[in-house]
């Protein structure tokens, strides 16, 4: 039903220019972000993320088991769970609810 997402795996050393240039090559494209470790998690990664969110025209789910954000909904602690996600978002946009 989903067409295939591409992931984008925060590890350790990832710069934040590599996460631009991975929304920018998959602008129409579901998008699932895993945060390797809570290292990585940090404000700059984030805004980037919510920014390139309300411009996206597909779903985009981060993995973290750690992670709560108000203004970000899609979370899911685990790589099937951000997969669910996708898949009702692509079923709501057909049915433009």
């Amino acid at each position: 039903m989903i067409n295939n997402p591409v992931l984008f795996s925060l590890k350790k050393d990832v710069k934040i220019k590599q996460l631009k240039i991975f929304f920018k090559l998959n602008r129409n494209k579901n998008c699932i972000i895993k945060f390797e470790n809570n290292d990585n998690i940090n404000d700059v990664f984030i805004k980037e993320i919510q920014k390139f969110n309300t411009n996206h025209k597909k779903t985009i789910v981060i993995i973290s088991k750690n992670l709560t954000l108000d203004k970000f909904i899609n979370i899911a602690p685990t790589f099937k769970e951000a997969l669910d996600i996708i898949e009702i978002e692509e079923i709501e946009r057909s049915l433009e609810i």
